[in-house]
């Protein structure tokens, strides 16, 4: 843990409960990297650093759990997990089924705003990955890239589709994080003709097309991870680390 000292929590982030805020706060530090993959979370060290009970702290952890971020284990307590394969094909799996769904309904319901809105979110991407910028903008990509989804799945007008798909999204960002490199020139190329190609279907409303193209980009995503992921763990096994 940093340097022990208290963390307040930001008053942006609070709202409901202090469990919720304190699991907000926590998923921002585990997929900034602040914590990082296998880092050891104790309840008295989380409470002394944010001021708040052991209540809050274990109801936090249970929800990060469920989420895929934290891995809870009775005798050795509760850590930034370690991603499997395993782990990975089933977020991608089980995304590839209700991420295409939620597609399919935005075409129907999403408006010009919020195909702008698309077009905006891709031109970020481009811009990211500009010659200018030779190690490319990582964190400008993965915003605008998320932005671009959320904006699809909020526009489906299923709220609880879309929280289910913000937590896989959530887990799959640990994924990003450890195998974060930049990616090859192919890889970006064909991703940005995969955002319009799934913008040009919404435009049209051809949910069919449009849950078609985004099952197939979710599948080149899971391949790419998957190969990176393999790579790093074979020159550097990710249990080593803490």
């Amino acid at each position: 843990m940093a340097d022990g000292r208290a963390t307040s929590l930001s008053p942006a982030a609070i709202p409901a409960t202090r469990a919720a805020a304190l699991g907000a706060e926590l998923r921002r530090l585990i997929l900034s990297g602040d914590l990082p993959v296998g880092t050891r979370l104790r309840q008295i060290e989380i409470s002394e650093r944010f001021g708040v009970s052991t209540t809050p702290v274990r109801e936090a952890f249970t929800m990060l759990a469920r989420e895929g971020l934290l891995q809870q284990d009775a005798h050795r307590g509760v850590k930034v997990i370690l991603p499997s394969q395993a782990d990975l094909r089933e977020n991608y799996e089980i995304r590839s089924v209700l991420e295409p769904m939620a597609t399919e309904h935005a075409a129907t319901r999403i408006g010009k705003t919020g195909i702008d809105a698309l077009k905006d979110q891709v031109d970020r991407m481009v811009t990211a990955y500009e010659p200018s910028r030779p190690t490319g903008d990582e964190t400008q990509r993965a915003d605008a890239n998320r932005e671009f989804h959320r904006i699809i799945y909020n526009a489906a007008d299923r709220p609880k589709l879309a929280e289910l798909i913000e937590q896989l999204r959530n887990s799959a960002d640990v994924y990003h994080q450890i195998t974060v490199t930049e990616p090859p020139p192919a890889y970006r190329k064909r991703a940005i003709r995969e955002h319009r190609a799934i913008i040009k279907f919404l435009t049209a409303r051809d949910g069919a097309r449009a849950a078609e193209q985004m099952q197939a980009h979710l599948q080149h995503n899971f391949e790419h991870l998957s190969k990176t992921l393999s790579d790093l763990t074979a020159q550097e096994p990710l249990s080593g680390r803490s």
